[in-house]
């Protein structure tokens, strides 16, 4: 089953990784890339742009590290807004899961049909594979009431708590349902001995 991680928002899970460290994103990356070769899974983690706004058009936003993906949003929009097009975007859903303790991202994953774990739930997870010592999850003692209330507005829910999903397209088109039901109808009646109409 392929994973989609949000990167930052497993970052602000995990014990021994800070969103302040400037090589988060590598650490990540490196556990993640382990876990991904014992597991044997696919996985891909978006990452908010952050550091590299400034230079989008002479970035590039995926890096490759063995099965895992890392991608970094665009410009102009936030790791949310790109998990929700991936999911949104993706026609066989079943295999997918999401990891994000953000409840609008949960929210409307779930809605689209994608089953969700939380960032800690996984955390535990990571441990467990890599054989890490299990650390109990806190802010660092260190945290100001000013850092704290600011990660609380960047993970804040928005005002409306229901996401609706995308619309699902039929590939049957109108048409050729009416001409299904049409046929359906028919042999009813000729199985039946009823006459045609």
């Amino acid at each position: 089953m392929p994973l989609l991680i949000d990167g930052h928002n497993l970052i602000g899970q995990s014990p021994d990784l800070k969103l302040s460290d400037p090589n988060d994103e590598a650490k990540l990356i490196h556990r993640l890339k382990q876990y991904a070769i014992k597991v044997d899974k696919q996985i891909t983690v978006i990452f908010d742009n952050g550091k590299h706004a400034d230079f989008a058009q002479l970035w590039d936003s995926h890096e490759q590290h063995g099965k895992v993906n890392a991608r970094w949003a665009p410009s102009g929009r936030i790791a949310d807004d790109v998990i929700r097009d991936i999911v949104g975007g993706t026609k066989d859903r079943r295999g997918l899961m999401v990891i994000t303790s953000d409840g609008a991202v949960a929210s409307f994953v779930r809605a689209c049909g994608v089953r969700v774990q939380s960032s800690a739930e996984f955390v535990k997870e990571l441990q467990k594979v890599l054989g890490e010592k299990n650390q109990p999850i806190a802010k660092p003692a260190n945290s100001s009431t000013s850092e704290i209330d600011e990660w609380l507005k960047v993970f804040k829910e928005p005002a409306t708590s229901r996401i609706e999903p995308l619309p699902f397209k039929d590939p049957i088109s109108e048409v050729e349902k009416k001409r299904l039901r049409r046929m359906e109808q028919l042999r009813k009646q000729t199985r039946g001995g009823g006459r045609l109409s």
